[in-house]
C-alpha cells in the first residue's frame, strides 16, 4: 500500500451444513483467510461485483451472494485505509463444496472450521474482530460497521 493509500476487498463468508466457515490458505499470505479479494476500483468494480467474481476465480463456483454483513475500515496509521465489506454466502449444498476447485495460483488449500476455531491463529490477527461481527451479523440478520485501527 502507498502512503495515504485506500484500497477495498470484499469477501464472503460461507458456510456448510453443520455451521461451519469456509476458510481459504493463500500462497501469497501467513494466515489462511475468507474468499475474497482486491476490489478493481480502476474498471468500475463494486464491492458486491467484486466478491462474486473473487468467489468464481478462486474456488471455481457462482453460489448466489447474498446481502452486506459487515463494512470495516482498517487504518494503517501513516499508511492509508483499506476498506473491507463481507458478504453472506450462505450454506454451500453438498454438490457446489463438491465442485470447489481452487485457482492454485492463489490458493493451496481451504476447510470448513468451527467458528470458534477462527481465532486460534489461522486468520489474521487484525481481521478476527471483523470476523466475529460478520458471524454475529449473520446470525442477527443485521449490518455491522467496524472500525479497526492497526
Amino acid at each position: 500500500m502507498t502512503m495515504n493509500a485506500l484500497t477495498a476487498s470484499a469477501a464472503a463468508l460461507f458456510f456448510n451444513h453443520d455451521g461451519e466457515v469456509l476458510i481459504v490458505n493463500p500462497t501469497y499470505k501467513d494466515h489462511w483467510n475468507l474468499p475474497g479479494g482486491a476490489v478493481d476500483i480502476e474498471q468500475g468494480e463494486n464491492p458486491y461485483d467484486a466478491a462474486v467474481r473473487e468467489v468464481r476465480e478462486e474456488l471455481g463456483i457462482t453460489p448466489p451472494i447474498g446481502r452486506l454483513l459487515v463494512h470495516a475500515w482498517l487504518t494503517v496509521p501513516g499508511r492509508g485505509a483499506q476498506v473491507l465489506y463481507v458478504f453472506d454466502g450462505g450454506v454451500l449444498d453438498h454438490d457446489t463444496q463438491a465442485a470447489i476447485t481452487l485457482q492454485a495460483s492463489e490458493l493451496s488449500e481451504y476447510r470448513f472450521c468451527p467458528p470458534h476455531g477462527m481465532e486460534d491463529g489461522l486468520i489474521p490477527p487484525h481481521l478476527a474482530g471483523v470476523w466475529q461481527q460478520a458471524l454475529i451479523a449473520h446470525a442477527e440478520d443485521r449490518i455491522t460497521y467496524v472500525p479497526v485501527r492497526l
